[in-house]
């Protein structure tokens, strides 16, 4: 079992510490020092690695008297999965594949909804099968009743073609992908669609 103090609340804006140790032009032990030294707000995942909270990083980024509006806005990246683990690995795809991107996390549909109607983000990943509020009925409320509609959705699931069927189908509009993810065809659609939604 993770203990409850190694996971952050969700949902949680965050960056990785390559990506702060990059913008900062310093390595990534030095990132985990300044960390430890209480100079950077963060936290572990389950897998054991480091998330800087966003707000700090970009306090130290003003700090540093780094051009922070140089760069266009940052995508932001809502995962939706109720397997921790999954939301992790689901977090290093994302990343992988958008440089930059501040990435959020949510348990379940209902959080998922939370999080869109607060940050707006410009894209969603979300698991199928989840307690409380599912992946089919969260896109469904966002297709039907939500007036922040995010403009990449991408559901995945380890559910068979046939079993998916059975639950419904898809709004239109939303990507699918089967788990296990495959990283590069994963990374190329998420690239694709972002380019296709006028993100990039």
């Amino acid at each position: 079992m993770v203990s409850q103090d190694s996971i952050p609340p969700k949902p949680r804006r965050s960056y990785s510490t390559a990506l702060v140790a990059e913008r900062l032009g310093v390595s990534v032990p030095t990132i985990q020092r300044w960390v430890d030294a209480g100079h950077l707000k963060a936290w572990k995942t389950p897998g054991g690695h480091r998330r800087i909270d966003a707000a700090s990083a970009e306090q130290l980024f003003q700090a540093q008297q780094l051009p922070a509006d140089d760069a266009p806005p940052a995508l932001r990246v809502l995962i939706v999965d109720d397997s921790a683990e999954d939301r992790e690995v689901l977090a290093a795809l994302c990343e992988t594949a958008l440089p930059g991107a501040l990435v959020e996390m949510a348990e379940n549909g209902f959080q998922g909804l939370v999080a869109i109607g607060q940050d707006e983000p410009d894209i969603v990943v979300t698991d199928i099968v989840m307690p409380a509020m599912d992946g089919f009925e969260m896109l469904n409320q966002l297709s039907s009743h939500c007036a922040v509609r995010p403009k990449v959705l991408l559901a995945v699931s380890s559910l068979s073609p046939a079993q998916l069927a059975r639950r419904g189908s898809l709004p239109q509009g939303v990507l699918y992908l089967g788990k296990p993810l495959e990283p590069e065809e994963f990374s190329a659609l998420l690239r694709q669609a972002v380019q296709a939604a006028g993100l990039a």
